[in-house]
């Protein structure tokens, strides 16, 4: 008989539990998200690199960073590729891009690694230089925008040509080709 109190005891405080709703899922709403605007959807629907929309920013931000050619990654910082233009006459060519920046993980991944780019330049037509916007800020000092990915042509300290956004290699290599 002892053993009966507790028991129902438990069945009618299990029950209670149950009819309040306690044993059941509760739905919890997904978080909301801001709808990705048409022409930004588009834009990250042709990008290969892991990518997520910011609603806060705007910015379709990289969710991996791709690995720069040696040719860059090995380039003087831009305030010592200017000087040595300055003393050798060639032109400076600077990409400015951002690890955070999609459309500058895809500009590194497509044009700035195809071996064309590459090629262009170790032939040494003019000093280059990457700039990491987010961690090189008396580099982006020295440039017109802080637009990104960037790419520009400098003489004599000065931007002379630039090829704004995220580009093919034959649209870079054009550009190049156009300025040497």
């Amino acid at each position: 008989m002892t053993t009966t109190v507790p028991f129902l005891l438990l069945v009618t405080v299990g029950l209670f539990a149950l009819a309040l709703g306690g044993c059941t899922p509760k739905h919890t709403p997904e978080p909301e998200t801001a709808a990705i605007p048409p022409q930004t959807k588009a834009w990250m629907d042709r990008l290969t690199v892991r990518t997520e929309y910011d609603p806060k920013t705007g910015f379709i931000v990289a969710r991996e960073v791709v690995p720069l050619p040696g040719a860059l990654r090995d380039a003087p910082p831009l305030p010592e590729a200017l000087e040595a233009a300055r003393r050798s006459g060639k032109p400076v060519l600077a990409f400015a891009t951002a690890d955070r920046c999609g459309p500058c993980q895809q500009y590194k991944k497509d044009a700035l690694n195809d071996p064309r780019v590459v090629a262009w330049i170790q032939e040494g037509r003019a000093h280059v230089a990457h700039v990491e916007v987010d961690r090189q800020t008396d580099a982006v000092a020295l440039l017109p925008s802080s637009a990104i990915p960037m790419t520009y042509w400098m003489v004599d300290g000065q931007v002379v040509a630039s090829l704004r956004g995220q580009r093919s290699a034959d649209e870079l290599l054009e550009f190049l080709r156009g300025r040497s």
